[in-house]
C-alpha cells in the first residue's frame, strides 16, 4: 500500500444535493488511484455549503461507496468550507508522517499542495483532469487571483486562521449577492 490516506478535495453542489461534474472527476480519479496504488483510507473533504441539506464529504463518501470502496475505509473531514480549512481539518485527523495523496481538480492542484506544505503535511498531488475549453481556462485564472491574494495577505502579515476567515467572509458576501444564500 502506497498511501495511508487520500485526501480528496470537495466542490459546491448543485441543487438537489447533487455532485458537479468537477466533484464526480475528483472522485472518479480517487477512485483510480485507490485501485492502483492502495490506500489505508479515503478521506473525502467538504463542509455544509449554503442551500444544501448535507455535506461534500457525505455526498463524496456515498459516491466512493457506489463505486466500491468500503464504507469503512472512508474517514470523513466535514467541517471544512474552504481549501485551507480542508487542509487544517484533515491535518488533525491524519497521524503524524502519514503517506498522502491529494486529489483535487487541476485547475487546483498547485494552490492545495501549497496549502498542504503551510500545514506541514508531505503529499502527492493528483489533478483530475478539466477538459480543455472556457469553463478550464477561467478556473485555472481564478486559482491565479485567489493565490496572489493569499500571498498579499500574508505579507501583509495576517496569520492562516486571519486569512481563513476573511476568505470566507468574501465569499458569503459574493454568495449573498448573487444567489441570496443565508450566511455561512
Amino acid at each position: 500500500m502506497r498511501f495511508d490516506a487520500i485526501l480528496i478535495l470537495g466542490h459546491r453542489l448543485l441543487p438537489g444535493d447533487r455532485p458537479s461534474d468537477d466533484l464526480k472527476r475528483r472522485i472518479d480519479c480517487a477512485v483510480r488511484l485507490w485501485r492502483e496504488e492502495g490506500a489505508g483510507c479515503m478521506m473525502p473533504c467538504g463542509g455544509l455549503t449554503p442551500g444544501r441539506n448535507v455535506t461534500e464529504a457525505e455526498v463524496m463518501r456515498d459516491m466512493l461507496a457506489e463505486r466500491g470502496i468500503p464504507r469503512d475505509a472512508i474517514r470523513l473531514e466535514d467541517a471544512s468550507r474552504i481549501t485551507i480549512e480542508n487542509v487544517v481539518n484533515a491535518s488533525r485527523l491524519l497521524p503524524k508522517g502519514a503517506r498522502v495523496a491529494l486529489v483535487t481538480s487541476d485547475y487546483h492542484l498547485e494552490r492545495a499542495m501549497d496549502d498542504l506544505r503551510r500545514a506541514g503535511i508531505d503529499a502527492v498531488g493528483v489533478g483530475a483532469e478539466t477538459p480543455p475549453g472556457p469553463y478550464r481556462d477561467a478556473m485555472f485564472e481564478k486559482e491565479r487571483v485567489i493565490s496572489r491574494e493569499f500571498e498579499r495577505l500574508r505579507a501583509a502579515g495576517l496569520t492562516e486562521d486571519e486569512i481563513s476567515r476573511l476568505i470566507v467572509e468574501r465569499v458569503q458576501a459574493r454568495l449573498i449577492q448573487e444567489n441570496g444564500f443565508p450566511k455561512l
